[in-house]
């Protein structure tokens, strides 16, 4: 039985062809047309000022040496290189004493809806590369596939995804435009990966969505280095290979922590000396050392050095009640989440509060042997790349849809998939091309939001939520 006929059967109700195919794309900066000069404002940051102008931090430091750190003093004079496709949208310019102004209160950074944007593309060929790894399924034996099928593995994370795209490729083509969809089956297999990129011819594709795998992306780019179409890693936070042509949608780890080490110095601003513990692992030195150097005067303590243990009596004599209680928690060790945050909250009471905070927030903190209640209690704050929260009237009008279409509810993979496959279509159908798309800005869809940015080679998605939780409420920190 062929491959096609074996997807039929697994997921009755997608629509789909497998084929096989690849993508790149050239790589642009945009000029710079002239320096604005940015009176800081309280509470503004080296980031939210970068997402004003649409450039980098790294761009706001070459042109202001003065910056030392992180930290940013009000009413500090900034000099602001300004690319033409800011000043194109932008009309609150002031001129005084020959210098150009721009009045960052007058107006919010550009945050673009682009399902009601103009269609300038109406036909868009993609692909979509995952590891369904179909030929493993044994068809004739229903319980094997069930049981397959209702654990979390490539198989299951890939066709998640995929109806997730496929219900966002659906509501565009009511919109009129016409796509072309191949979807290929790479097997996790380098093997298979290599057949694909020698038995087809890529250039016809506008992009790549895939290979899931940092790796397979890795190998696939590479073969392709120089063909002009884009390759979108769409599920991984990992360092890849970036070349010309490869383009990580999701932030990464270290852009993560460093969106969160920002909010943590507008914390220091507010409350310059609150009771600070820091309990992390052997494998997040650094990041201790990073949150150690703004609290020098917070009390460590190194789960390893303990067998993952946290006495109770250490850390109930370290907490105030005359003070704020910040607890950073920095691994990714489930049963080190699970003993701290449920310690921690039993420690909190009518006189003594805590606030337990991490700069990165793995996918361990998903297991439900950690209680959503404790991270409530403990106003639990953190960097996300998307914004957990299911149930708003965007959000209830796909799941409906959702529902209706594969009999169940969509998790977070496959309302990734309809987010990221969406906004690369309509960029596409916006601006022809996806390395002009990034002149946009800042997109937003269910829980994902996209402002990708030039690397030395490739683009990143750079666009950081910072969540907090409130009893059984999850907030998005502006």
């Amino acid at each position: 039985m062929g491959i096609i006929n074996k997807f039929k059967i697994l997921f009755f109700l997608l629509p789909v062809i497998i084929y096989s195919q690849e993508i790149n794309e050239n790589l642009t900066n945009f000029s710079v047309v002239d320096t604005l000069i940015h009176k800081v404002q309280k509470k503004q940051t080296l980031y939210l000022i970068s997402k004003i102008y649409n450039i980098t931090i790294e761009d706001i430091r070459k042109y202001n040496p003065q910056i030392k750190g992180s930290r940013l003093s009000r009413k500090m004079l900034l000099n602001i290189p300004v690319k033409r496709e800011f000043l194109e949208k932008t009309t609150p310019l002031l001129v005084k004493n020959d210098t150009i102004i721009y009045d960052s209160l007058k107006t919010d950074y550009f945050k673009v809806n682009l399902i009601d944007s103009t269609i300038n593309k109406k036909f868009i060929k993609i692909a979509i590369l995952a590891p369904f790894k179909l030929d493993q399924i044994e068809l004739d034996s229903v319980e094997n596939s069930k049981f397959l099928l209702k654990n979390l593995n490539l198989t299951t994370v890939s066709l998640d995804f995929y109806s997730g795209a496929i219900n966002a490729i659906n509501m565009v083509k009511k919109s009129g435009i016409n796509l072309e969809v191949d979807v290929i089956d790479t097997k996790n297999n380098f093997i298979t990966i290599s057949e694909i990129i020698d038995n087809k011819t890529i250039e016809d594709y506008d992009f790549i969505l895939g290979p899931l795998i940092p790796r397979n992306i890795n190998q696939l780019s590479r073969a392709i280095v120089k063909s002009k179409i884009p390759i979108i890693s769409p599920l991984s936070s990992k360092e890849i290979e970036i070349n010309e042509n490869v383009v990580q949608s999701m932030p990464s780890k270290l852009n993560q922590r460093n969106r969160m080490l920002e909010y943590i110095d507008l914390m220091i601003e507010d409350e310059p000396d609150p009771c600070v513990m820091i309990i992390y692992d052997n494998n997040h030195e650094n990041i201790k050392q990073q949150l150690y150097e703004r609290f020098p005067y917070a009390e460590l303590i190194n789960t390893d050095e303990n067998d993952g243990y946290v006495d109770p009596k250490v850390t109930d004599s370290l907490l105030v009640s005359t003070k704020n209680n910040i607890v950073f928690l920095e691994s990714e060790n489930l049963n080190i989440i699970t003993s701290v945050s449920s310690l921690l909250n039993s420690q909190i009471s009518s006189k003594r509060n805590i606030s337990m905070l991490t700069t990165f927030r793995s996918d361990v903190y998903e297991n439900e042997n950690i209680s959503f209640e404790h991270l409530g209690n403990l106003n639990f704050t953190y960097p996300s790349y998307y914004m957990p929260i299911y149930n708003n009237e965007k959000i209830d009008l796909f799941n409906n849809s959702y529902l209706e279409e594969f009999g169940k509810r969509p998790n977070k993979i496959a309302i990734r998939g309809h987010d990221i496959i969406l906004d690369l279509i309509l960029r596409v159908a916006n601006k022809k091309k996806f390395n002009k798309s990034i002149k946009i800005g800042e997109t937003e869809y269910l829980q994902n939001k996209f402002n990708y940015f030039p690397l030395n080679k490739g683009f990143i998605n750079k666009s950081i939520y910072l969540i907090k939780h409130e009893k059984l409420n999850i907030l998005e920190i502006k």
